[in-house]
């Protein structure tokens, strides 16, 4: 990684406040944001919304909302869900910021006169969920893949085209040479061939639309939600000096966004002759209870809500632990309750209780050294984005120090060979500590203070549910 690195997660659709599998996405970038700041870089971390498009338009006037009202509203209060994890972002930029509507028009404008955009008439099967077009695999019945209830309109329209397909050989040699571009391994797979079965220029402006950035030069059209919607990371990146050849770019997002953020968003970049992106990391989706998370079955759940209901550290834990990092995974409340209990409430929260409970009986003066940087396993689960790995080694440190302490029978110990044994358990506690820092920072500055050269024994760190 280089000494700068710009960190975003895609940006949320504002069609309504978002849930836990949004949520998820915040929580692993700013893990890594964490991480990477410990270790000194310089980062910058981006989230937001995405404010645009018909299906805006369309839900705000069916609520007899103003436009901007609506999306004021639904981004305020992803805001909230998202700072309820106590996610820590340097911006929410919007779609509907001032200088990301000029950063839009500054590269419309690039690619259009280098002659990478083009009109023409077209009719195409469109899904208005996704607000794009659906060909091939892309179709499953008369629906697209990713909404398989809502049935695909053919529609018939003369829009603005991006060159796409002249970005075939470029896109192919750049994933050859660019192994670890995708992550993890089996999207770079599955990325790199549905490239190699070829791709077709692409609509990027819209008609009837009332709500979006107007076209340059053409004010009949607005700019496609998607063209729209990539580049923002480019307007957050630039204004701050994290998008050069010194910056590490990291995106984070789903798996159903995959596409456009892996093969048209280099392309585009490519056309207006900026850096692209180093690394596009793919997770997987959440499902609650076997079922997909979904408004028509009611089973939306906000971060706030488990938060509320748990704790901020246990929720966090449990999503970095248990996420779908690599494939889907099914959550459910009570999977979050065992994890508490298990992992925090017996495992780190009682370590701690037994081993402050010692050394204040004592008055044990602690002159171990802190750690100055993570374990070596930690560093390498982070190095390959194996964020559930790391917390299994950290759990194991955890048990470790649990078991020692009972079959060393500490608490009968005395003299010498029991300073010398809490010397050696603070010592691989306060880097367990260390270590936790991305996952669960207030969690492990509290072991750091109750750890500190006074060892101090107080309230559990978690609660038995």
């Amino acid at each position: 990684m280089k000494d700068k690195i710009l960190i975003t997660t895609a940006i949320d659709y504002a069609n309504d406040v978002i849930h836990i599998g949004h949520a998820y996405q915040k929580v692993l970038a700013d893990c890594f944001a964490r991480y990477y700041r410990i270790l000194g870089k310089q980062v910058f971390f981006v989230t937001g919304t995405d404010e645009h498009g018909a299906n805006i338009e369309k839900i705000a006037n069916s609520n007899g909302k103003d436009i901007k009202d609506y999306v004021d509203y639904v981004s305020g209060e992803d805001q909230k869900q998202i700072d309820s994890l106590g996610v820590k972002y340097d911006r929410f930029i919007r779609t509907t910021d001032l200088d990301h509507k000029e950063v839009v028009n500054k590269i419309w404008k690039i690619i259009f006169d280098k002659g990478d955009i083009y009109k023409k008439s077209f009719t195409g099967l469109y899904c208005l969920s996704c607000e794009s077009f659906k060909t091939g695999s892309e179709i499953e019945g008369d629906c697209c893949n990713i909404h398989k209830t809502l049935k695909l309109i053919e529609h018939k329209e003369e829009n603005y085209f991006f060159k796409w397909s002249s970005y075939q050989k470029f896109l192919e040699e750049f994933f050859q040479k660019n192994k670890k571009f995708v992550l993890p391994q089996n999207k770079y797979n599955e990325m790199f061939n549905f490239l190699k079965s070829g791709i077709e220029d692409i609509s990027i402006s819209r008609q009837n639309i009332k709500w979006g950035i107007k076209v340059p030069r053409d004010e009949t059209q607005v700019i496609y939600v998607w063209f729209d919607a990539l580049i923002n990371y480019y307007t957050a990146g630039i204004k701050t000096g994290f998008w050069d050849e010194n910056t590490t770019i990291i995106h984070f997002l789903g798996k159903d966004n995959l596409r456009w953020h892996s093969l048209l968003w280099p392309a585009i970049l490519k056309s207006a002759d900026l850096k692209t992106p180093d690394i596009v990391y793919s997770h997987d989706f959440i499902n609650i209870d076997g079922q997909k998370i979904s408004k028509t079955l009611g089973n939306i759940i906000r971060p706030s809500e488990l938060v509320e209901e748990f704790d901020v550290n246990s929720i966090r834990y449990f999503l970095l632990k248990r996420g779908p990092l690599y494939d889907d995974v099914d959550i459910s409340k009570e999977k979050i309750k065992e994890v508490n209990n298990s992992d925090l409430a017996n495992g780190l929260g009682n370590l701690i209780q037994r081993i402050t409970k010692i050394c204040e009986k004592i008055s044990y003066q602690n002159k171990t050294p802190y750690p100055e940087n993570f374990s070596e396993k930690v560093i390498e689960h982070f190095d390959n984005f194996r964020l559930d790995l790391c917390l299994e080694y950290i759990q194991e440190k955890i048990t470790e120090e649990n078991r020692f302490i009972e079959m060393q029978k500490l608490w009968t110990k005395e003299g010498e060979e029991l300073i010398k044994n809490l010397d050696r358990c603070i010592i691989n506690i306060r880097q367990i500590a260390f270590d936790l820092q991305p996952f669960m920072p207030d969690i492990a500055e509290k072991i750091k203070q109750r750890l500190g050269e006074k060892i101090l024994f107080g309230e559990a760190l978690f609660k038995r549910i």
